[in-house]
């Protein structure tokens, strides 16, 4: 089933959204500040007069707008989308930022995903951890009452099964959430390195051509484990 944004389900509800593009590289922090977004045409006049600045530094930059949160040290880039706002424009933001600084060298992109869902009961709450990681090895070492805190997934992204495409792979990472009562974390990190034979455009069209799938694709998995979990 295909899934974008907040949708109710018949058992469990998506709470908190929350999504970012990262990316490693060689950056120079000073240089990202509002204003320079906006002459690039890259927020609009209103957000980037309103953005309150908590650093700027030649080693640290970091603001945040009514949509986003942006963060740059010398080494790592991240444009982070704000818990329940439309995450779409973060694509077009970091795309038109370096292919405005074209030559900046960039290592590795990160598209990533960010969900806290409500389950109906306690129990299915606690039923998803039980079908994710059965109890029943554990009882015969470990004392007490035992429970799921963080179970950690790697996969092949979709159409990046070739051999070839080395230092790309999808990871889902499922954790009771410390933000809803009874709920359900998922984390999706879908991590692209640079190819060795290809220049940094590769990372920004990367962007372009897969953040909506990822995105998405985010939300599937999450919806057909819970569903799974609690049939």
């Amino acid at each position: 089933m295909k899934y974008s944004g907040f949708q109710i389900m018949a058992r469990h509800v998506l709470e908190v959204n929350s999504a970012s593009i990262v990316l490693a590289g060689s950056f120079n922090p000073a240089i990202f500040q509002p204003q320079w977004f906006v002459r690039q045409n890259l927020l609009p006049a209103e957000e980037g007069e309103k953005a309150e600045i908590r650093v700027i530094t030649p080693q640290i930059a970091e603001f945040q707008t009514e949509r986003l949160i942006i963060q740059v040290t010398p080494e790592r880039f991240a444009a982070v989308s704000k818990p329940d706002a439309n995450p779409a424009p973060l694509r077009d933001l970091v795309a038109g930022t370096f292919f405005t600084l074209e030559h900046t060298p960039l290592k590795a992109l990160g598209l990533n995903r960010d969900m806290h869902f409500a389950m109906p009961s306690e129990e299915a709450w606690n039923q998803v951890g039980d079908r994710l990681v059965p109890k029943d090895v554990w009882k015969e070492i470990l004392r007490g009452r035992i429970g799921m805190r963080s179970l950690l997934i790697q996969a092949e992204v979709p159409g990046f099964s070739d051999p070839s495409q080395e230092g790309t792979r999808l990871t889902v990472r499922v954790e009771p959430s410390a933000k809803v009562k009874f709920g359900v974390y998922f984390q999706t990190n879908e991590h692209h390195e640079e190819s060795k034979n290809s220049a940094s455009d590769n990372i920004t069209e990367r962007i372009r051509t897969r953040w909506e799938d990822a995105y998405n694709y985010a939300a599937e998995i999450a919806d057909y484990i819970l569903s799974w979990a609690t049939k």
